[in-house]
């Protein structure tokens, strides 16, 4: 029986990834057609040539990673570069009738609907100087509701229209960290194929302690034809958002995302069964991940890992003054407390300052039985989630409400946004402050 192949092909040197990772994206023509050539590469490696899964007259739909509001200097983003040549690449060589672009921000309504995120990520003008003929916004789109055969936890799903009617989907994730799922790749980018409601049980549901379980389920709605992981410049550290940069010069190909999912981990330095998405989906029978029966053809992994910053979800003791009282709850309050608590470091407000201008924070989350109401007393309090009012411990929440100087609650089970809108009221609150 021959072995699942992941291709790993190395692209020559970028002109502009020396001030890309520096804060400035630069675009050359040089540099685009290096990538280009370098995916044509990665997907020769691994299936022959675009005819093997693209039939003449047949439409593609190219699926990025759009996480966010961001520019691509973010690195949270696929790099603009890596948009315009796979979309050229499939233009020029395949016999497609139509090359869509399609994604939606998993925080859309929080940190950016579609339209502008595709704006300000600089992948819409990618998109369309690489031939694209379409992009999709998809949160504007109709959503099908389906239901998924065989999944353990997210059993229906209300799906972006335009992933079903593609004949051809090309699933294009970054490589980065991800503070709950420990890396985001070809699974996880999956996220983007439902709607950001919130509060709903959709995509924030998907985001407490069963992430990979939900991640592997949603894939049974309709697996990537292939998967192109743009790895040219990857992100290491507090991802998905606060990381910093790595170069890596590289992109991978697979037809099995589950298998390229864990070539892609152990080039990172993670072992495939660390990542709670490529675990689950591979007891499930989703595809490969045991690296012994992978075949990986071009670079090794040996050759080209690097290991990367892992990042760390624990909220808990980072700032004097900010106190987060959270003894029982799940990562679904706890890694995105830490997310905006990463997001707001990096917005330039000294937290010292910010907390001797406003008064002390505390956030609060699940059950928390040691926590006196006294301790809120004058504070700004933050209360995230459902599921604290389940605790016996509720009505210690319910006076220290009654006690702090300010009371704010994010509804919901989990309360993803709180991603960005912690930080946004953390970032409101300074301004206030410091009139």
């Amino acid at each position: 029986m021959s072995k699942v192949k992941v291709s790993v092909a190395k692209c020559e040197h970028l002109e502009g990834n020396a001030s890309f990772m520096g804060g400035k994206f630069v675009r050359y023509d040089a540099d685009v057609e290096k990538i280009k050539k370098t995916v044509a590469k990665a997907v020769e490696l691994a299936i022959g040539s675009c005819d093997a899964i693209i039939k003449e007259g047949q439409t593609v739909l190219i699926k990025p990673n759009l996480a966010f509001q961001a520019p691509a200097e973010s690195h949270a983003v696929v790099d603009p570069r890596v948009i315009e040549a796979v979309v050229a690449y499939f233009k020029e060589n395949s016999k497609a009738s139509e090359v869509w672009v399609g994604d939606n921000p998993s925080l859309g309504q929080h940190v950016g609907r579609a339209k502008p995120a595709f704006a300000a990520s600089g992948m819409e003008e990618a998109a369309k100087r690489g031939g694209a003929d379409k992009v999709i916004y998809f949160d504007e789109t109709d959503v099908v509701l389906v239901d998924i055969p065989g999944a353990k936890v997210f059993k229906k799903a209300a799906v972006f229209k335009p992933l079903l009617d593609a004949d051809v989907v090309i699933n294009l994730p970054k490589m980065k960290v991800h503070l709950a799922g420990t890396v985001t790749l070809g699974l996880k980018n999956w996220n983007g194929i439902i709607p950001n409601y919130h509060p709903d049980a959709q995509q924030q549901g998907a985001h407490r302690i069963e992430l990979g379980q939900k991640m592997a389920d949603l894939y049974r709605v309709r697996k990537a034809d292939l998967t192109i992981y743009d790895a040219i410049i990857g992100m290491e550290g507090q991802g998905p958002h606060a990381g910093t940069p790595i170069e890596m010069n590289l992109i991978l190909a697979a037809e099995d995302t589950v298998a390229g999912d864990s070539v892609a981990s152990a080039i990172m330095g993670f072992e495939p069964m660390e990542i709670p998405a490529v675990r689950c989906a591979g007891t499930d029978g989703l595809g490969e991940l045991d690296l012994n029966k992978i075949e990986v053809v071009g670079e090794t992994i040996a050759s080209v890992k690097k290991f990367f910053k892992r990042p760390n979800g624990d909220p808990i003791g980072m700032y004097n003054g900010l106190t987060c009282a959270m003894q029982q709850t799940c990562p679904g309050c706890y890694v995105n407390v830490r997310g905006a608590l990463d997001s707001f470091a990096n917005s330039g407000i000294v937290m010292k300052d910010f907390l001797k201008a406003a008064g002390e924070v505390v956030v609060i989350a699940g059950g928390v039985p040691d926590f006196d109401p006294n301790d809120a007393v004058g504070k700004n309090v933050f209360v995230c989630g459902d599921c604290w009012e389940k605790f016996e411990s509720a009505d210690n929440v319910r006076k220290a409400a009654t006690l702090a100087k300010s009371v704010t609650y994010y509804p919901g089970c989990a309360p993803v946004y709180i991603f960005a809108q912690l930080n946004g009221d953390l970032q409101k609150l300074a301004k206030e402050s410091a009139k």
